[in-house]
């Protein structure tokens, strides 16, 4: 039997090389979040740039944006000038 690694399967991590998971959001700290989420989207960053900014996924960012009743903008963008 030889000593070399097993090869690894497509998409099954080595759990030392996850990201470590972000403890969950609760509480104060949570309406804190979702309004600084809220309010950085308003300003017309996307949910995946909200997202990446505050280190969480663009579901639970989708989330908390639902929870501030925050109105979603169309994920279809805007032909430029003279296209259809």
């Amino acid at each position: 039997m030889s000593s070399e690694p097993t090869p690894k399967r497509r998409g099954v991590q080595d759990p030392q090389e996850r990201r470590p998971r972000s403890p969950r959001l609760r509480g104060r700290e949570r309406e804190q979040v979702r309004d600084d989420v809220a309010e950085k989207y308003e300003t017309g960053l996307s949910i995946r740039a909200v997202a990446a900014e505050h280190g969480r996924s663009y579901g639970l960012t989708h989330t908390l944006l639902r929870e501030a009743k925050v109105t979603l903008r169309s994920g279809r963008r805007r032909p430029r000038m003279g296209e259809q």
